[in-house]
């Protein structure tokens, strides 16, 4: 008797036998989320009344947001003046603010 055939029959012939698994109903995966386009991500500036609306991103300040709507960050006061009620600094904006960007 070879050394297989010995631990083969120490073990009971365990090595032929098949392992029973349980098999449960398999469940549906969820749908995937899709994800964001660079438009969803994007900030958003809307028109309203001959001024618009941006809506503020993380790293933004006014001085970036006037360059980006005017071509001038120097103008940012306009956009301070602009939101007074909403801002309290030039210096503190916040992610999710919408401001109002006036037309110059």
């Amino acid at each position: 008797m070879g050394i297989f055939e010995s631990i083969k029959n120490a073990f009971g012939n365990k090595a032929e036998q098949e392992p029973k698994i349980a098999v449960s109903p398999r469940q549906p995966l969820p749908d995937p989320v899709p994800e964001a386009s660079s438009a969803d991500q994007a900030p958003r500036a809307e028109e309203t009344h001959g001024s618009r609306e941006y809506t503020v991103q993380s790293g933004d300040t006014l001085w970036k947001i006037s360059l980006d709507m005017y071509g001038d960050g120097s103008k940012y006061m306009n956009i301070f003046e602009a939101n007074t009620g909403l801002l309290e600094s030039p210096d503190q904006i916040f992610p999710g603010q919408v401001l109002i960007i006036p037309e110059l």
